[in-house]
């Protein structure tokens, strides 16, 4: 009798302090700091593995990347990254797109105005061409991965080079030949061709061999402060590589 008694009598002072405990629970439950903040954001979760596979690519190109290696790396399960991209293809393709079609909307948006500028004055015509760079260096400092990735195809001749080339590099090459007859450059026709492959390796070099800039100079060709210095360099080589020809022999 006496321990039925006891219990009663413990389970009347738990019961306040349990309901409290529920109702503190409740109030964290709707606290509006807290809601939805185990819910993962799918554009978030798309955008975290895009930089992983991207790194991945880069370093081991298509065929050396597993989707369980890149679904780790993201902190996935491959059944789950399966839910944003549809296999390895797809997330390679959605790859090269987020880093190589932004450089070719660059070209293409700034053409007008370089279309525009080609009868003004020199600072005119220099300042759309500063844009230009300014924005795919910037665009390359924040993927420094996609100029690796590309290399990588290069070098191995890998089954997306071709999409590569006609897609985007292609265009933005056009682009460049057309600019330079255009302005009836020094470069001869047989030249021009050369003249926009050195752009290439000067830009995209500066990120593909940034382990062997930052061995060989002993400087990291990431840093804010090294991209700005290659901005201004390539102001600089633009004002010779565009150089408009003044009869000169030589050619």
């Amino acid at each position: 009798m006496c321990i039925v008694a006891l219990r009663t009598l413990q389970s009347r002072r738990s019961a306040p302090r349990a309901g409290r405990v529920h109702e503190i629970a409740m109030a964290e439950a709707i606290d509006p700091r807290t809601e939805g903040t185990d819910v993962p954001d799918p554009e978030s979760t798309r955008e975290r593995i895009l930089d992983v596979a991207e790194a991945l690519f880069a370093e081991r190109g298509l065929a050396g990347t597993a989707v369980r290696d890149i679904a780790r790396e993201a902190n996935l399960t491959a059944p789950s990254l399966y839910n944003h991209f549809d296999g390895k293809q797809a997330l390679y393709e959605a790859v090269l797109a987020r880093g190589v079609q932004p450089l070719f909307a660059i070209i293409t948006e700034n053409n007008a105005r370089a279309e525009a500028a080609a009868d003004a004055p020199p600072d005119q015509r220099e300042a759309v061409t500063d844009r230009i760079l300014d924005s795919i260096m910037d665009h390359l400092a924040h993927h420094p991965n996609i100029a690796k990735l590309i290399q990588h195809e290069s070098l191995t001749g890998g089954p997306s080079l071709s999409h590569i080339v006609h897609g985007w590099i292609g265009p933005i090459v056009e682009s460049g030949l057309g600019a330079m007859q255009a302005r009836n450059t020094i470069w001869s026709d047989d030249e021009r061709p050369m003249a926009v492959a050195a752009w290439i390796h000067v830009i995209l070099g500066h990120f593909a061999m940034a382990p062997l800039l930052r061995e060989l100079f002993d400087v990291d060709p990431l840093s804010p402060e090294q991209v700005a210095r290659q901005k201004r360099f390539l102001r600089r080589f633009a004002r010779v590589m565009m150089a408009s020809d003044d009869g000169a022999a030589g050619r």
